[in-house]
């Protein structure tokens, strides 16, 4: 079985092979150090969702961009790529204030842990003590995808990280602009694409 790296190193290859992708920028950091790990377990209340620590321990953040060429699918707009950007676990614990809350008296989204920032303007997060990954949109939506982090890195690998992929996992965001376009989209530009992967949880 491949490691989590090796499978991060594999999606950047096909990414690089693929002739409707031009890559941009790709970026695997070394393993998190135990000294970081032990911080964020501390930061974290003493536990990490399941699978963030085995994560972690072989890879310290990803940064991914990349752009599709297909003629008939571009809108020659932000919407017409891929972005991943998973954040250092430290960070991921830490306090975001001025990014998820800003004020004592702002407490509705004070719990949300982004870790995949792929836009500036979203996120997939941790909000504890649950450890389903959620689809945040800073400031005004936060949804409960159901699935667990191993889960959402499976499809994350999947999805390359195409615009606003979270979405799909999202029950209250089928009808999205950005879904409709997720769908219309992957098939053409990644032949492998399983639509089955990017439902809601439990169909």
């Amino acid at each position: 079985m491949r490691t989590l790296r090796a499978r991060l190193d594999a999606m950047i290859d096909d990414l690089e092979r693929n002739p409707r992708v031009r890559l941009v920028a790709a970026d695997v950091a070394p393993p998190t150090p135990p000294a970081d790990i032990d911080l964020a377990l501390r930061l974290a209340g003493g536990r990490l969702p399941d699978g963030v620590e085995d994560f972690y321990r072989e890879v310290g953040a990803v940064r991914l961009t990349w752009r599709h060429t297909v003629p008939e699918l571009l809108h020659g707009d932000l919407s017409d790529q891929g972005l991943v950007n998973v954040r250092p676990l430290t960070e991921v614990f830490g306090d975001w204030q001025g990014v998820t809350w800003h004020s004592a008296e702002d407490r509705e989204y004070r719990d949300v842990k982004p870790f995949d920032m792929f836009v500036p303007e979203a996120c997939a997060a941790f909000v504890p003590p649950r450890d389903s990954v959620h689809y945040h949109y800073f400031g005004e939506e936060l949804y409960d995808t159901g699935y667990a982090f191993d889960a959402y890195l499976e499809r994350m690998l999947a999805s390359r990280g195409f615009w606003y992929w979270p979405q799909t996992l999202c029950r209250e965001l089928q009808e999205s602009t950005e879904v409709a376009a997720f769908r219309r989209a992957m098939p053409v530009v990644f032949p492998d694409y399983d639509d089955a992967l990017f439902r809601p949880a439990g169909g």
